[in-house]
């Protein structure tokens, strides 16, 4: 049953190096990062909660406060003048997030769950995966607004990275409430979005789409 816990612990990250790659020791810390993200993180939800008493958690304080700090190993480097390829910069994003969901399952799995059939040990893996992919993928958007500042000038990342760290939010909301209040169909939309968005990013983070969209405006 240890390799029940052991693999959804370990399956988003090899997925995620399967698909971007291994580079170096600042992967590792990166994926540090997000695992001790989650301190400051539980340590502000009883502050912040008050501030939204109608509302769950979930589709406020979490998204909120989750997506600030697993952002911010990729947001100060930027501000200090420190450059990194997109691809490297798709990768740290990515881990930091996944980092951050390895505390978050741990958390969340019943390990008598796994003395269940095989139907709750698979539920298990799928929500690992998902979850994991989430919080990967919203830490990539947050990323790619700094990949668009080399396109647009240096006063423009505010804008850029609240913009993005918004719609980072709003997904993470999005994929809370379908798991929280929808049930089956929820879970599957939360299973195939998450798979859906990485591709995106990794399309966007390969192909320059600003220029691409300015050579096709000029003909």
């Amino acid at each position: 049953m240890e390799i029940i816990l052991v693999a959804a612990y370990l399956l988003p990250i090899l997925f995620l190096i399967a698909f971007i790659g291994y580079r170096g020791k600042k992967f590792m810390i990166y994926l540090l990062w997000g695992i001790v993200a989650t301190i400051p993180v539980n340590l502000l939800f009883p502050i912040f909660s008050p501030a939204f008493p109608t509302l769950p958690y979930s589709l406020t304080v979490s998204p909120l406060v989750e997506e600030f700090f697993k952002a911010l190993p990729i947001i100060i480097p930027v501000i200090m003048g420190v450059k990194n390829s997109d691809e490297d910069l798709l990768t740290y994003a990515m881990a930091a997030g996944i980092g951050f969901s390895i505390i978050e399952t741990w958390t969340v799995i019943d390990p008598s769950a796994l003395q269940l059939t095989l139907v709750p040990v698979l539920s298990i893996l799928a929500r690992s995966f998902s979850t994991s992919l989430m919080h990967g993928c919203t830490c990539g958007i947050i990323g790619y607004g700094i990949v668009l500042i080399k396109n647009f000038d240096r006063g423009a990342l505010p804008i850029l990275l609240f913009g993005f760290y918004t719609l980072a939010v709003t997904i993470h909301a999005i994929f809370n409430l379908l798991s929280e209040h929808y049930q089956l169909i929820g879970t599957i939309i939360d299973l195939i979005f998450p798979v859906v968005l990485f591709f995106f990013l990794l399309t966007c983070y390969h192909v320059n789409l600003p220029i691409l969209f300015k050579k096709t405006d000029s003909l």
